[in-house]
């Protein structure tokens, strides 16, 4: 009898499980496949695997010889999913209702499968191979914290928390070109004890709609309000931003002052940019803009774009005089880059910026730089985006990365970004709980006669 084991089937997103398989000796080969269903959209992986001479299979300590990664990779079945067979290029997998887990399906067969297999016209011979099956709920919010829709001035957003009333330490979170509210990482970082506005800022409820056309005043209003917010501590917030966002972030902390304590900035850039974020201030632009662009060096392959040449990409094709008046800011700073950015030079960027600091007696800044990483860093274990549709331009955009590299970005950048919000903006005591699965129990074992 064939025994598929999760542990925990119900967990945080940011948190390892451990799968395995027992009672598949007769079977010298095994497939162990990983689905998953987001809005109509689905992604999966799969990997092949030798069992012991027990008869088990342990994800976490075997060596995958096959699939959709190879060796020993405890997490491989998820930080390595792809968008499945069907699905329109550029997919995302994001959690949009966080209140809900995505849900994974594993399944194990006897043999070594492939994609081609799993989508062939032959489904009875798949079906029959099929040795076990269970589920996975993997979450962003915990059922300890509060979820709170924000209408107040101009500011539309939604706000986590842990329950009680604090005061807790709080950060703004914000995404970039995809305009709406992204809520997933903030539901995620109230489940380690922080009170984290998901703050949208275009293209959402009756905000405008052109992210060139948002300004500053619109961000330090957010600030303010969470300062002034019964549930987050008085004494400064911090920020993080991805891409635009994080051009919008390192401005408000040159404009805040001593209002942020801590700024975060994944692949995103301290320079002024045609077009970009963090331009327009009290309705005025900013004088300068970064740089010379060349869009002849834009790349077209099979209806995907490559911009990673669009920007500068060497020191001297920038123009120093565009960069932000970073010495202004009181904060830290930790830049965030994927070496692998094909979105444009964010490690670069930042490292001039921190030169900047450097030249103006500031040490108040730390980069992280991730080979192999692209421009999407999100929270672990979730999959790499090489390739995105990007709204704004209406076309699939090539981001950059390998998910074996950009797996380890992720996993480590998270850890050292919660702990430099510890840090710098405040730490509270707090047990993460997450829901019980299904709202029945933790561990889900699921038994199937061979």
């Amino acid at each position: 009898m064939t025994q598929f084991i999760v542990t925990p089937a119900a967990a945080f997103i940011d948190e390892t499980i451990s799968v395995c398989v027992y009672g598949v000796q007769e079977f010298p080969n095994v497939t162990i496949r990983a689905f998953v269903e987001e809005r109509g959209r689905t992604f999966e992986a799969y990997a092949h695997f030798i069992p012991d001479v027990n008869g088990a299979v342990k994800v976490d300590s075997h060596r995958s010889i096959g699939g959709s990664y190879k060796g020993v990779k405890p997490m491989g079945l998820f930080t390595h999913m792809q968008p499945s067979t069907g699905q329109k290029a550029g997919t995302r997998l994001v959690k949009k209702d966080v209140t809900t887990p995505l849900v994974f399906h594993l399944t194990v067969y006897k043999g070594f499968l492939s994609t081609e297999d799993f989508y062939s016209n032959n489904i009875e011979s798949v079906t029959q191979s099929v040795l076990g099956k269970t589920t996975v709920e993997r979450w962003y919010m915990g059922k300890d914290v509060d979820r709170i829709e924000v209408r107040s001035g101009n500011i539309r957003g939604t706000l986590f928390k842990p329950k009680g009333n604090g005061p807790f330490p709080g950060i703004i979170d914000l995404f970039g070109a995809a305009g709406g509210n992204i809520e997933f990482r903030s539901s995620l970082f109230a489940t380690h004890c922080f009170a984290s506005l998901a703050l949208a800022y275009f293209a959402y409820e009756d905000l405008i709609t052109d992210i060139k056309q948002v300004d500053m005043v619109y961000f330090e209003e957010a600030v303010d309000w969470m300062l002034n917010n019964q549930f987050v501590m008085d004494s400064g917030i911090g920020v993080i931003g991805v891409s635009a966002g994080a051009q919008i972030v390192v401005k408000l902390s040159i404009i805040c002052g001593p209002k942020i304590k801590a700024c975060v900035c994944i692949n995103g850039s301290p320079f002024y940019t045609e077009g970009g974020t963090g331009n327009l201030y009290k309705g005025k632009q900013s004088a300068n803009y970064i740089m010379n662009v060349f869009p002849d060096r834009v790349a077209t392959k099979d209806d995907i774009i490559d911009i990673s040449r669009f920007w500068p990409c060497k020191r001297e094709d920038i123009d120093h005089s565009t960069i932000m008046n970073l010495e202004d800011a009181t904060c830290q700073f930790l830049f965030i880059n994927g070496l692998d950015d094909k979105s444009w030079s964010s490690d670069l960027f930042s490292k001039l910026g921190c030169e900047y600091l450097k030249e103006h007696g500031k040490d108040n800044w730390k980069i992280l730089s991730y080979p192999g990483a692209g421009h999407l860093i999100e929270p672990p274990y979730a999959p790499l985006c090489s390739l995105c549709y990007h709204k704004l331009v209406s076309v699939v955009v090539n981001y950059g990365g390998y998910p074996d590299e950009h797996s380890v970005a992720q996993e480590d950048s998270w850890e050292k970004t919660l702990a430099f919000f510890k840090e710098h903006v405040g730490k509270s005591d707090h047990v993460r709980s997450v829901p019980s699965f299904g709202g029945r129990g933790a561990i889900m074992v699921q038994l199937s006669k061979l």
